[in-house]
């Protein structure tokens, strides 16, 4: 049986990920004394698994004694750290392993290195007034996002920020003072706290955001690591939703920043939408787009409010409701709805193809069949008042005995005629 410390064991029980579940499953089952257990996971390389605060994973390999300490502890003598990834991998049988796909092992891997660098790295959230100072932080070595943000350095660019009443900032620090994330904390009214896009050095640093922001109860972003879909947010990362957003603030400054999601505004106010609105906040050059009202250049163009991005009007469409009501998005992202004549977020609740066209789920030509799941046009399908609902055309038959038609897969031919299986006893 595989043994693991207390720490690892304690960080696969809080884990999310599917490679952990497995790993504690398989031990449920050989405590239970099921054989399976042999087959998902094994100790043939290694065992006595630990967490190393740098990332690692320390474990004594095979034909190694297990030695403890005069206070019982986990003796150095013969063990080794191994990178997360392939060091697990060890633990998977070759069948289990199988079962699992590269980013669940990235993942894995992330979320290790998190609880691991959760003691290293403290969390600071800082005023307003401090925001400029951050941008201008020694960073940590990674490359990461924060490395490439366009904002880095430019403290002359965020007086906006630094006046904003409705904004703090936090960041994540290492033992050394250096920079290693960062997200911008926006007060959006009712008791209610947002954390914006999120900047990190090292990808398994965003999983210790997401963990802040869940324990502090504050909404973010569901496209935390990116400026597109600017009005789409979650509470718990499960529960998703769109909201439009207005933040009281003053915008009259000299030079202005790039603004990932809050991009657009008014005299005194930012929006996450551009419809009523008349500046845009997406240049790196300190300017904002609106400031010229007789500039001819924005004559026939438009922005799509899913990219942000600035196109032809000739690609863009306006949404008259539903996700992105009262703006423009471009053509890759919207679809033709047949029911209503109107153009949709492709990825709109409301709707669903059929048959490479679009409609409303509410049409009354449209039918949901519950034994699919899926949707269908009504002169598809059949209604059957013996199991009071639709059926598929291809999926059911019409019986004379029962007036109405019978699911395929219930339905008896005999003779000839076609009966549910509720009313045709078989012959012993």
């Amino acid at each position: 049986m595989v043994t693991f410390s207390k720490s690892f064991r304690d960080f696969l029980k809080h884990s999310n990920s599917r490679i952990a579940h497995f790993i504690l499953r398989a031990e449920m089952y050989e405590n239970w004394r099921y054989k399976s257990y042999k087959l998902m996971v094994t100790n043939a390389e290694i065992n006595y698994l630990t967490l190393r605060g740098d990332g690692t994973i320390s474990y004594l390999p095979k034909g190694k004694p297990h030695l403890l300490t005069d206070d019982g502890q986990w003796a150095r003598e013969g063990r080794q750290n191994g990178a997360a990834g392939k060091t697990i991998k060890k633990v998977l049988t070759k069948r289990a392993q199988k079962l699992f796909v590269d980013s669940e092992y990235e993942s894995f891997v992330n979320q290790y290195k998190s609880a691991c660098d959760a003691e290293n790295k403290e969390f600071v959230l800082r005023p307003n007034v401090d925001i400029p100072d951050v941008y201008c932080m020694k960073r940590e070595r990674g490359g990461g996002t924060l490395d490439d943000s366009c904002m880095n350095g430019d403290k002359d660019y965020l007086d906006l920020y630094k006046c904003c009443p409705k904004l703090q900032i936090l960041t994540l620090v290492n033992g050394c003072g250096e920079l290693g994330g960062r997200a911008l904390i926006w007060d959006i009214g009712g008791g209610e706290v947002l954390m914006d896009r999120v900047y990190v050095q090292q990808d398994h640093y965003y999983d210790l955001f997401l963990a802040y922001a869940k324990d502090k109860g504050w909404l973010r972003k569901v496209e935390y690591k990116s400026y597109r879909d600017k009005d789409y947010y979650t509470l718990d990362g499960v529960t998703q939703f769109n909201r439009t957003i207005t933040i009281d603030t003053p915008t009259t400054f000299d030079y202005y920043p790039y603004i990932d999601t809050f991009s657009y505004g008014g005299d005194g106010f930012l929006k996450n939408v551009c419809n009523g609105t008349q500046y845009e906040y997406c240049n790196t050059s300190g300017s904002r787009e609106g400031d010229d009202n007789d500039d001819d250049d924005d004559e026939g163009y438009g922005y799509c409010e899913h990219s942000g991005n600035r196109y032809h009007d000739n690609d863009l469409h306006y949404i008259e409701s539903g996700r992105y009501s009262g703006s423009c998005i471009h053509s890759d992202y919207a679809v033709y709805c047949e029911t209503d004549s109107q153009y949709y977020y492709k990825n709109c609740d409301d709707l669903v193809e059929i048959s490479d066209s679009w409609y409303r789920k509410d049409d009354d030509d449209v039918c949901y069949v519950e034994d699919d799941g899926e949707y269908y046009l009504l002169e598809d399908c059949e209604y059957s008042e013996f199991h009071d609902e639709y059926i598929h055309s291809s999926n059911c038959s019409f019986s004379n005995h029962h007036e109405t038609y019978i699911k395929n897969s219930e339905a008896y031919n005999v003779a000839g005629e076609i009966f549910h299986e509720s009313v045709v006893s078989k012959v012993d």
